[in-house]
């Protein structure tokens, strides 16, 4: 059953993001971040880049009235580290920081976090398909630092149209709350995503967009409470499958590392902008809300699929390459 306090969080900071809506613009310009519209781009509106400042905010203020400071030091350095991810991505947004300059703190901060806390590192995986157990030994440190990279790149290459990586971030908050309903990240993470999905109709609407800040932020905040979810789970002997961890991720998984194949092939830098993503292949065929619909559509459905072992894990994984290959290959074709 949800707490009431919970509502009574989720009520108050509503109000606050109605007063920041109204203010968005000189809370942009204050902030020296907004996105001008040129080449690479497809808003014709200076907008700003504040869409991830509420859900900080409101993060801030749970950690604090959980009391998190003295309760649970592993659930602390998650936030901590997810707001060093949120002052990198600012500055991209405010300066432009270089790519491979980003990718090389992002290495640091993650493994200063994954030796934080052995909750954050991923020693042992589960494969469904082979009904074998994994240790890792060696080169957990590396795994671990290679999915959270790949995924908060996933969720900053995703930030292209209006609500689609916010959208996906409630999601898989929502989600993970669910799985940890017994655990104290639960009331945290279930307040995030709630106030997320509100936070995201603001963004389709296009008062402002998430950012950098907001993508890395929020890229960060979910990868390190998976992992910190999937190790409290082992502790109980309830593994999770690395069949449904790559469902769970694959829609933007998929996309990224088509994008930075076919970069690699025709000789371009792998972190270019271009307009040859997934979500701007469904704007060219469907309307923003048709394209998200069925970005979150197809969420659903696989996951459910999944989680309820209704259909094998790795079939779903080989029907959703095909159709997303056979689409990739005729918008293409279409368009091109």
């Amino acid at each position: 059953m949800i707490k009431l306090e919970y509502l009574i969080i989720l009520l108050l900071s509503t109000f606050f993001l109605k007063l920041f809506i109204k203010n968005s613009n000189k809370i942009g310009k204050f902030l020296d971040v907004l996105d001008i519209p040129k080449k690479g781009k497809i808003h014709k509106n200076i907008t700003p880049l504040i869409g991830s400042f509420p859900i900080l905010i409101l993060s801030v203020a749970i950690v604090i009235y959980f009391n998190l400071f003295n309760k649970n030091l592993e659930i602390l350095y998650i936030f901590i580290f997810s707001y060093i991810f949120f002052i990198m991505g600012y500055l991209d947004d405010r300066f432009g920081l270089n790519a491979y300059l980003k990718l090389c703190i992002s290495i640091i901060i993650v493994l200063i976090a994954i030796n934080s806390s052995e909750f954050l590192v991923i020693d042992n995986i589960y494969v469904q398909t082979l009904d074998r157990t994994f240790t890792l030994h060696k080169i957990k440190f590396f795994f671990t630092i290679l999915c959270v990279l790949l995924l908060v790149n996933a969720l900053n290459l995703m930030d292209g149209i209006n609500g689609l990586a916010s959208g996906f971030a409630s999601l898989w908050l929502l989600s993970l709350s669910l799985i940890s309903y017994n655990d104290p990240i639960f009331g945290l993470i279930f307040i995030l995503s709630i106030f997320m999905t509100i936070n995201t109709f603001q963004i389709i609407r296009g008062y402002y967009f998430l950012g950098d800040s907001g993508t890395l932020f929020l890229g960060s905040l979910v990868s390190l409470s998976t992992i910190y979810i999937y190790n409290k789970k082992l502790i109980f002997g309830n593994f999770i499958e690395l069949e449904k961890i790559f469902i769970f991720f694959m829609i933007p998984g998929i996309d990224m590392f088509r994008l930075f194949l076919t970069r690699l092939l025709n000789q371009k830098d792998p972190f270019s902008r271009d307009l040859d993503h997934l979500h701007h292949l469904m704007l060219k065929n469907f309307t923003l809300y048709k394209a998200l619909v069925i970005y979150f559509f197809i969420f659903f459905t696989t996951n459910f699929l999944s989680y309820f072992n209704i259909i094998e894990s790795y079939l779903i994984i080989i029907i959703y390459l095909i159709v997303y290959i056979f689409f990739v290959f005729f918008s293409k074709k279409k368009f091109k």
